[in-house]
């Protein structure tokens, strides 16, 4: 990692992505209470009205928070380009999309259609304002990282997948509006293959060799990788192709996806930073599902099985989950640190009182954590056999996990505020 070449003078305040950071937990506790009251039902059935809700929360409140923030941490220090008055901005997109995703997936889960316009209310002109934004701040960006290339991939997703999902919505909160069903699978595809797996490979590619210190990504995968992705999800969105070349295309995709995990779990063995620590151990956990989910998925596409709950929950929970958290815990002491820095440089305390980034959290709570994480993907693996006996299990296990992580960012808010005093 050339750290030369990121323009970390250019990082914007901490609470600027913070704020997103922060909050995104909260919805997936609010997802596991959800799961709690609704039972063990929900796994069977991706249309049950609190499926769609739980999903949402875990899609929306918080994979796409995390990455928001992200995006507004990224674009200065990575591309050189901020995101128009992120202090402010930064503000008004949270504040939309937090209580447009609170009140939208209330409204799905009671299927009560003032909720979810009141919800939409919010959440559309939240997400419109950050993508208009993000996207004008690429376009004048000269950075020519690869990096910066697959974020511009993931935006240019994430617009398709608001398109699609703003005409499900409508036709869901609107009874006078008819709802298109058939638009679900391709809003899915590119919310999920598009919007978070470009944007996870793209911040991939600067975080593990920067916090794993590891070898760089091969040049020619790291640019092919999002064109070649992105232009297979948009000729498998044209639903008039021939099964044959959907068989085709299905391949291609899964091929991609297998090569980007082996490569990162190479780089990740042959590390050049021997101790090891949780936020490796998520990564790999991460990966490896990522690989699972890919086999589990052709299996139910070729032999036409009707998996697509555990295919979500391998995807959303076993890889997009682990990969955050674990990414969460070194990015947000990795921000306390460097602000920290920026601050007490030149005063009478100066660096000796700044706290190194093992401190911040330390690899004890990490682990800890992971171990909570592991048991609560376990447990509910066995869920989906035998759901009476260990969903609830799961959900507690669940619980305790993610409260564990909300708790450890906040600590570090607090390492922040003791070490300014």
């Amino acid at each position: 990692m050339n750290y030369t070449q990121l323009s970390l003078d250019q990082a914007p305040e901490l609470w600027t992505p913070l704020r997103f950071f922060i909050s995104a937990p909260l919805f997936v506790i609010s997802a596991i209470i959800l799961l709690l009251f609704s039972g063990p039902d929900v796994l069977q059935n991706r249309w049950l009205p609190e499926t769609l809700a739980i999903t949402h929360l875990i899609t929306l409140g918080f994979i796409s928070m995390v990455m928001m923030g992200a995006i507004f941490q990224l674009l200065p220090v990575l591309a050189g380009c901020e995101i128009y008055k992120s202090k402010n901005t930064s503000k008004i997109i949270h504040f939309l999309v937090f209580f447009g995703v609170t009140f939208f997936c209330s409204g799905l889960a009671v299927s009560g259609t003032f909720l979810m316009k009141l919800g939409l209310f919010f959440l559309v002109p939240g997400l419109l304002v950050f993508l208009i934004l993000a996207s004008y701040g690429l376009y004048n960006a000269r950075s020519k990282f690869a990096s910066t290339i697959g974020i511009r991939f993931s935006i240019g997703s994430f617009w398709i997948a608001l398109l699609l999902g703003g005409l499900l919505a409508i036709g869901t909160a609107w009874d006078s509006i008819s709802f298109l069903k058939q638009l679900t699978d391709i809003h899915v595809l590119w919310a999920t293959l598009g919007w978070i797996m470009l944007m996870v490979v793209a911040v991939t590619y600067q975080v593990i060799p920067m916090f794993q210190i590891t070898n760089e990504y091969p040049d020619k995968f790291k640019r092919f990788f999002p064109l070649l992705l992105f232009v297979c999800l948009l000729i498998l969105s044209m639903q008039m192709i021939e099964s044959y070349s959907k068989i085709v295309l299905v391949l291609i995709v899964s091929s991609l996806i297998i090569m980007f995990s082996v490569i990162s779990i190479k780089l990740l063995l042959q590390r050049k930073k021997r101790l090891s620590d949780a936020s490796l151990y998520f990564w790999l956990t991460g990966l490896i599902s990522l690989v699972v989910c890919v086999f589990v998925f052709n299996y139910g596409f070729y032999f036409n099985k009707d998996i697509d709950v555990f295919i979500g929950f391998i995807f959303f929970m076993g890889f997009s989950f682990s990969i955050i958290n674990g990414m969460l815990f070194k990015i947000v002491p990795f921000l306390v640190w460097l602000q920290l820095n920026k601050k007490l440089a030149f005063t009478k305390k100066g660096l000796s009182s700044v706290p190194t980034i093992n401190e911040i959290i330390s690899r004890k709570k990490m682990l800890f954590q992971y171990v909570i994480h592991m048991l609560a993907l376990l447990f509910t693996l066995l869920s989906f056999l035998n759901p009476y006996i260990f969903f609830y299990p799961a959900m507690l296990v669940w619980l305790l996990s993610v409260s564990l992580l909300f708790v450890y960012l906040l600590q570090s808010v607090q390492v922040y505020y003791i070490s300014l005093k």
